[in-house]
């Protein structure tokens, strides 16, 4: 098809399939979500380009947190439609909801589970490291750096490994190394939760570490190579996007996308369970 013809140029991009129902699905929100995204900046008094800018983002957080979820957890599409709408959520209730972070984990995330079917080019581990440099330094999360690295070991390490990726770890982890030694930041900056907020996104992110862990079987299937995703990178992708969540949690206006992603998976396997094993009358 033709939109495949972007996997000559990469292997993290994967547009979306208009002939897809999920996918047209989505195709048909984004514009819904950047209309919300407008309105609500225009009822908050703001007009002019601010109003564009406002839309842009709520586009972006309706994509982003779907689209991490369907590659967090390929086998279930509705969980990823749940994500959107808390996404969306956090977007009214945040200012500034932490987008580069989601499409940063975003493009590891597919670094590693390989959902196209195809391992990453060079190019795509250029983008990915660009991506969480700009990440450490954007919002002040060095140990952003140690999730990137985790990455790129994951995926020089897994099944059919790419053992260039090894230098990328290697660079992500050394610039985490200098920003927090150029900015005096310590272990000791880890503090205990002080919210309620903060310690439900804990419990959530603990619940759905517990499912990566007891997860047997992956469905879901690459676009390109058609063959079933393999098991430990699908489950290595979910450690990644879990470790993102988990290192921002003491900024949750950094991280609130993730964790609400993450979230989505788990009240889809909440559902899922129920109706599987429903309470006896």
């Amino acid at each position: 098809m033709g939109y495949q013809q972007i996997y000559k140029y990469t292997s993290i991009g994967r547009p979306l399939e208009p002939e897809d129902s999920t996918q047209k699905a989505v195709l048909i929100l984004l514009p819904l979500a950047a209309l919300l995204g407008a309105v609500t900046a225009w009822r908050n008094g703001v007009a002019g380009m601010q109003v564009l800018q406002e839309a842009i983002s709520f586009l972006l957080v309706c994509y982003g947190s779907w689209a991490l979820t369907r590659e967090l957890f390929p086998d279930d599409k509705p969980a990823a439609f749940i994500s959107m709408a808390l996404a969306l959520l956090a977007a009214l209730a945040f200012d500034s909801p932490g987008i580069l972070i989601v499409f940063a984990t975003l493009a590891l995330v597919r670094i590693v589970n390989r959902s196209s079917g195809q391992p990453a080019l060079k190019s795509d581990s250029i983008i990915a490291m660009m991506l969480t440099f700009w990440v450490i330094y954007a919002t002040q999360s060095p140990f952003f750096g140690a999730v990137a690295a985790t990455a790129f070991i994951l995926d020089g390490t897994l099944k059919d490994p790419l053992r260039h990726q090894w230098m990328f770890a290697l660079i992500c982890f050394g610039g985490m190394v200098v920003y927090m030694v150029d900015h005096d930041v310590g272990l000791g900056s880890f503090q205990a939760p002080d919210s309620l907020l903060e310690w439900l996104s804990i419990a959530i992110l603990l619940l759905v570490s517990l499912d990566l862990i007891l997860l047997k079987e992956v469905c879901s299937r690459g676009d390109i190579s058609g063959t079933t995703l393999d098991l430990s990178r699908v489950k290595g992708g979910m450690a990644v996007g879990l470790f993102a969540a988990f290192q921002g949690l003491l900024d949750m206006e950094t991280v609130i996308i993730l964790v609400t992603s993450v979230a989505g998976i788990g009240i889809g396997m909440a559902f899922r369970k129920a109706f599987q094993a429903p309470a006896s009358v």
